[in-house]
């Protein structure tokens, strides 16, 4: 049985129920040999660009008796996969792509947007520049039609789940922290507040920041502030 981390089960959490995943940077593939294993999806696509997390992959599948239900690419993003391989017929795609960086995400993207056009559904985790991320999303046609904000050996993870669709995001404090975020109050989403606004008061208190540096970490604190009181009217 394979065990994954939270973060791993919160990502697999928003990925069940899809008829078939395509995990780009699948790493080990842990996420899809675990849905495949407990029956929460029909089939996965496993790619990842170097040889031996693949070869690792496989030997997951195989331990978890999943194989016949799963196929490993080689590839960079989606450059090699063949979304009219049969294997993709007559199923629903969602596409995740995590443990990466937003810009390299956005790059996957943009490199292979015929391609994810004929795509349903998406899950994304970026681990950097996530308003950014956001933006662009909505600059390309992706709607975000729900987050999860999970906490995970000390750092805070955000899960983002597509479709097409219209930007979901209203303004600076969405992109910030995802349309979802002031629908429902919960105790990750409190200690995240607290642990920024924290974060950005100890770097303005900081003398030897100068600049452009403490013109955006002003910005930001003033960003937070405007979100706790927001997110305490809820």
């Amino acid at each position: 049985m394979i065990r994954l981390s939270k973060r791993l089960e919160e990502i697999a959490s928003a990925c069940k129920g899809c008829e078939l995943l395509l995990d780009i940077g699948c790493d080990h593939a842990l996420i899809p040999v675990n849905l495949l294993e407990n029956d929460l999806i029909r089939f996965a696509v496993a790619s990842d660009i170097n040889t031996g997390p693949l070869k690792a992959a496989r030997r997951n599948a195989e331990d978890a008796g999943v194989t016949e239900r799963m196929r490993f690419v080689v590839s960079d993003g989606l450059k090699e996969i063949d979304l009219s391989d049969p294997v993709f017929s007559g199923k629903e795609t969602t596409l995740l792509i995590s443990g990466m960086g937003g810009p390299l995400i956005e790059r996957i993207i943009n490199e292979s947007r015929e391609k994810i056009g004929s795509i349903g559904s998406f899950v994304f985790s970026p681990h950097s520049k996530i308003a950014d991320f956001r933006r662009f999303l909505g600059e390309n046609g992706f709607f975000i039609s729900d987050e999860k904000l999970t906490k995970d050996e000390g750092k805070y993870y955000f899960i983002i789940s597509c479709k097409r669709g219209e930007d979901a995001c209203r303004d600076d404090l969405e992109y910030e922290l995802g349309p979802a975020f002031f629908r429902e109050k919960s105790r990750e989403r409190t200690d995240y507040l607290e642990y920024r606004l924290k974060n950005f008061r100890e770097l303005e208190e900081n003398i030897d920041i100068k600049g452009d540096r403490r013109q955006e970490i002003k910005r930001k604190l003033l960003l937070y502030e405007k979100a706790v009181r927001r997110y305490e009217a809820l």
